[in-house]
């Protein structure tokens, strides 16, 4: 869910059940007892409710200085024309001071999104105070925010996170400036579900953290406000809800939001969550148990098999560059458990977590790993020797341990604006190549990109072979006599460069190129370019330039005319320059040896 802006408004109701508290059997001698039983039930639940709405008063009216409004300017990046920005925005969300010391507000990611001035109010305050953005964290949604000036600070209570998780049906109050009004809202609710949930809600999947789902109502706005128990204590950070639901609200638990603080303390940022880079299958196949060494299963082997074997899930594909291919994680391991807790065949484990008995996904006992923390995995390898000739004779599998070391993961395409994913590109020739991410391809074919080339899908899945690898798209044509013929070509992968020109000698020479990254495409394209004489007429003999694109196409251009038109081009579009600033620097990055050179 966005911040509250003045061109989204969004309706909603909060509604909280209640029990009647009225029993009734059929039985007639006992109708008079059944209702003194409800009576003193009802008395009982009116004094809880008593007792919980004067405690959350209190909690009100002690911790309300220390929610803030935040009022935030942004400038977002324009991934279709990366020349340029998108117009200026303004949204407003909600915050939490945390830290009088450190002069800390914490808020979510998307509150201060693209931000180029953010400034943040104080209950009952008229002052608007400048803050700074310290830190942000587009996985964890949190964002960390200074505000400088004392004046701020006076009279503030900072107001304190909870590191474990809230009991089910325990009450909750959500503070924060939603639309509807300028001052603070409080609503009341209970704490409906604990689960995992992907904080970024990319269409590709991402790491996944713990999620308080809770029935007050949080709606734009809300966001980055605090959602407090009794006592004053916040269990977390209101950060989204379901516009397809009734009073589903969702927050960022108090333990994720101090595992972001630590990592800031550590390292002065937040290089993102951590993941082994894995791809597994359940094993809740019997005939595939069977065949990878492992007993029964929990469903099935009644206690006797050995604890470690009775779960465990199928690695089926490993990151190259991945922390675990480092520590020799490979495909066709079982992995058992991650730090000594034992993983199911379905994948889950118990998190163990006050009033939280529900199992989640293996993949948190990763995320919730700071950078450079070491991970304890056990393995199941089935090993295999040769017998015969004629015959494989497969050993019995064994167990080993490995130990990871806890690190993000590169991905191939950048996910995530303003933090992997730039806006970088190239033009050639009216050419414009970019660097594949998740952003363009989202801008150029919708939510989830379900529309792109199938070729582009499927580089979201793949992995990075070299930390330095890149997927180039020739993106689109701005039409020019040079490029005739070409003016509709897009969304295509470039794979490789030919530079083509006549040697010394008079035989043809043929140099081409495997692309690897944007950077060095633009070295190689401004060798050839760099090469020839200031003053060229289009049509004199010179290089041409080759670029092999996916499914077969191809662009060929003469060098010469490529020269002389890129001035003309680049003013026609008031395009200021032929680069993105990140590669202006004609450093290549990545080797570029010829792929094949020949002479003809």
């Amino acid at each position: 869910m966005a911040a509250a802006s003045n061109s989204d408004v969004t309706r909603a109701v909060h509604t909280k059940n209640s029990d009647d508290g009225n029993n009734t059997h059929n039985d007639n001698d006992h109708n008079n007892n059944n209702n003194n039983h409800n009576d003193n039930n009802h008395d009982n639940d009116k004094h809880s409710d008593n007792v919980v709405a004067a405690a959350g008063q209190d909690s009100v009216a002690r911790l309300r200085g220390g929610v803030v409004k935040i009022f935030c300017r942004s400038v977002a990046a324009n991934f279709l024309s990366p020349w340029q920005k998108k117009a200026q925005g303004g949204s407003t969300g909600s915050g939490l001071c945390i830290n009088r010391a450190a002069r800390h507000v914490l808020t979510n990611a998307h509150v201060v999104k693209n931000a180029v001035a953010v400034r943040v109010r104080r209950y009952g305050d008229s002052v608007r105070y400048t803050a700074r953005v310290l830190c942000v964290s587009p996985q964890c949604d949190l964002a960390l925010l200074e505000v400088a000036d004392e004046a701020f600070w006076r009279g503030v209570t900072a107001i304190q996170l909870s590191e474990g998780m809230p009991a089910l049906d325990s009450d909750v109050l959500a503070l924060g400036y939603p639309m509807g009004g300028d001052n603070l809202s409080v609503t009341r609710g209970v704490v409906s579900r604990l689960d995992l949930m992907d904080y970024t809600f990319s269409p590709v999947g991402g790491e996944r953290q713990p999620v308080i789902q809770i029935d007050a109502a949080i709606n734009p706005g809300n966001s980055g406000g605090p959602v407090l128990d009794p006592s004053g204590c916040a269990i977390g950070v209101a950060f989204a809800g379901l516009s397809s639901g009734e009073n589903i609200g969702f927050v960022i638990p108090g333990s994720v939001a101090l595992f972001f603080l630590r990592g800031y303390a550590k390292c002065g940022s937040f290089r993102g969550l951590c993941s082994l880079g894995l791809r597994v299958q359940q094993t809740q196949s019997m005939a595939l148990r069977d065949f990878q060494g492992l007993a029964a299963g929990h469903s099935d082997s009644g206690g006797n098999a050995p604890a470690s074997r009775d779960g465990g899930v199928l690695v089926v594909d490993v990151a190259p560059l991945s922390s675990a291919a480092a520590a020799g994680l490979q495909v066709g391991d079982v992995l058992l458990s991650v730090d000594g807790v034992p993983i199911s065949e379905d994948g889950t484990v118990t998190y163990q977590g006050r009033g939280f008995g529900e199992r989640i996904g293996f993949d948190y006992l990763v995320s919730a790993k700071v950078e450079g923390e070491v991970l304890a995995l056990e393995v199941l390898r089935k090993v295999q020797a040769q017998g015969t000739e004629d015959e494989i004779q497969d050993r019995a599998a064994e167990t080993t341990k490995l130990e990871v070391r806890a690190a993000p993961l590169e991905k191939l395409v950048p996910r995530t604006a303003g933090v992997d994913a730039v806006p970088s590109y190239f033009i050639v020739g009216g050419l414009v190549f970019l660097r594949l991410t998740l952003p363009w391809l989202e801008a150029r074919f919708g939510r989830g990109a379900q529309d792109a080339p199938a070729d582009l899908q499927q580089k979201l899945r793949e992995h990075k072979a070299s930390h330095d690898e890149e997927v180039v798209v020739l993106a689109k044509v701005l039409a020019a006599d040079v490029n005739y013929g070409y003016e509709d070509f897009s969304c295509l992968e470039l794979l490789e460069l030919g530079v083509h020109e006549e040697h010394a000698s008079g035989s043809p020479l043929h140099v081409v190129h495997r692309i690897r990254s944007l950077r060095q495409l633009r070295c190689l394209v401004q060798e050839v370019l760099l090469s020839l004489p200031d003053s060229v007429r289009p049509g004199s003999p010179g290089p041409l330039l080759r670029f092999q694109l996916s499914c077969g196409y191809q662009v060929v251009l003469d060098a010469s005319a490529c020269k002389a038109a890129q001035s003309e081009i680049l003013e026609q579009h008031a395009i200021r320059q032929d680069c993105s600033d990140d590669l202006l620097d004609l450093g290549r990055g990545t080797e570029s040896e010829p792929v094949r050179a020949s002479r003809l």
